[in-house]
């Protein structure tokens, strides 16, 4: 669940026609996306268009970067404008505008909240696992519940992670490509999250001694959820940092 990951959602994007007429096909930021006609921003009075709101805070952070990828700005010297002090415009509505109100209410609190509740869960499972080792290779009657106080709170974290993330979802707007990431994301989240919350459940359950049966169980519930875990957190860094992040 990533990293700040939907900073850009706070950014008011600019309504081109739904014809796309006269904006750029490919994405600027990520070259091999289609553009989405309905994800846009002004630079230098021409309107560019992106695959989702992440490539729009990229360009804005350094527009001088992208511009040799942009039909619009072809034909100026040197390949691109000059930059103006007053470029990028974000959050400007085709008549000149700005909806303030509109930024700031687009990504609520708690989504914002989301970069940092998922380090929780994906701090405290892999401590629950690793406590859990400490016990049975021990047989320690001071190590027999290690595991316990770092998986109740991965577990708790889980639930707070799933529900800002979907809040951040629901106000974000990704390309084809990236939609299909975030869904993925979602569901491996709310699997990893019911997991957590039934591992929680086994262990209270089982508070006095883990059988040896039990053990197994929970063990290898335990090193799943991890797995889990680390696929999540891959796929919220690609809705980051794009798809092919990890590659050199």
């Amino acid at each position: 669940m990533v990293v700040p990951i939907f900073v850009a959602l706070v950014a008011t994007q600019v309504r081109a026609g739904e014809d796309g007429t006269g904006l750029n096909a490919m994405c600027p930021v990520m070259s091999e996306e289609k553009a989405d006609s309905s994800i846009t921003m002004q630079y230098e009075g021409k309107i560019i268009a992106f695959c989702c709101d992440r490539c729009v805070e990229k360009f804005a952070a350094n527009p001088q970067r992208y511009l040799g990828r942009l039909p619009q700005f072809a034909s100026a010297e040197h390949g691109h404008p000059a930059p103006n002090e007053n470029a990028p415009h974000m959050g400007h509505s085709p008549s000149g505008g700005t909806d303030e109100s509109d930024a700031g209410g687009r990504t609520p609190l708690l989504a914002r909240l989301h970069p940092a509740i998922i380090h929780f869960p994906l701090a405290g499972i892999p401590l629950a696992l690793l406590g859990f080792i400490v016990s049975v290779v021990s047989q320690r009657a001071s190590f027999a519940h290690a595991d316990v106080p770092a998986l109740i709170v991965g577990a708790t974290a889980a639930v707070a992670a799933v529900i800002t993330g979907n809040m951040a979802h629901e106000a974000s707007k990704f390309g084809t490509t990236l939609a299909a990431v975030a869904e993925r994301h979602q569901i491996l989240a709310t699997t990893s999250m019911i997991l957590a919350l039934v591992l929680v459940a086994v262990r209270i359950w089982r508070w006095r001694m883990l059988t040896v049966i039990w053990r197994w169980i929970y063990g290898s519930a335990l090193l799943i959820e991890v797995v889990l875990l680390t696929i999540t957190g891959y796929l919220g860094a690609s809705l980051v940092y794009g798809p092919e992040h990890l590659r050199w």
